[in-house]
Parts: structure tokens; C-alpha cells; sequence
């Protein structure tokens, strides 16, 4: 099976490119495929808007994929820039690199461990 990167950079005024990137994983993973979502840049503030919007249509796809066999994880970087630290907490998504110096996801070093990037801007 192939191992999957999805790079998801459409934030809460992008949620057609969101409800995509969630929903492909999804497939990927209920397939058989190792699947890694990386909420990143604007969208790392989806967790704190749907922790306020229960029937917000991402909010299904977000939860199943946290909750099963897709790793759902922001980039500590974009979350403190973003305002949305707090969010991505309270939700339980963790938080990859370190706020305001490192980037999170080390996209070489997913590639070097054989993940495919699927970026979803």
C-alpha cells in the first residue's frame, strides 16, 4: 500500500478545498493506505471554528479521520501565527515544530520516509 502526505493549507474561507483534502484521505485510508493529514498555514484554524460550528460540514469528515486511521496534526509554526494554538489544543490535534521558529512538517524527511506530498490549497 502507498503512504500518503496531505498537506492542507485551505483554511476556514476555503472549505471546498478542505472538505476535499479530508475527504480524499479518507478514501486513501479506508483503502488501506497510510495516511497522515498536516493541517498547515490558514488551515490550522479549523479545529478552534468547528469547536464552535458542530454542524459544519468538515466537522464529520475531521472527527473521522482523527478518530480512525488517519493522523490528523498542525504545524505549531502556522497555528501561533494564525491565532489558533488554542483551537488545535482544545481539540486535540497535535502540534508539530515549535511556535514562531520551526516549521512543522519536515516534508523531506516524509519524502525520505516514502510519503507522497497531496498539497490542498
Amino acid at each position: 500500500m502507498g503512504k500518503y502526505a496531505m498537506l492542507l493549507s485551505a483554511g476556514p474561507e476555503r472549505t471546498g478545498s478542505a472538505l476535499n483534502g479530508v475527504e480524499y484521505a479518507l478514501q486513501l485510508a479506508d483503502d488501506g493506505h497510510d495516511v497522515r493529514v498536516f493541517l498547515d498555514g490558514a488551515a490550522t484554524r479549523w479545529p478552534g471554528e468547528l469547536a464552535t460550528r458542530a454542524d459544519h460540514p468538515l466537522r464529520d469528515g475531521l472527527d473521522r479521520a482523527a478518530a480512525g486511521a488517519v493522523d490528523v496534526v498542525a504545524c505549531a509554526y502556522c497555528a501561533a501565527a494564525f491565532d489558533a494554538t488554542g483551537g488545535c489544543r482544545t481539540e486535540g490535534i497535535p502540534l508539530l515544530g515549535t511556535a514562531g521558529e520551526e516549521h512543522g512538517p519536515d516534508v523531506a524527511a516524509l519524502v525520505s520516509d516514502g510519503y507522497e506530498l497531496l498539497t490542498m490549497s
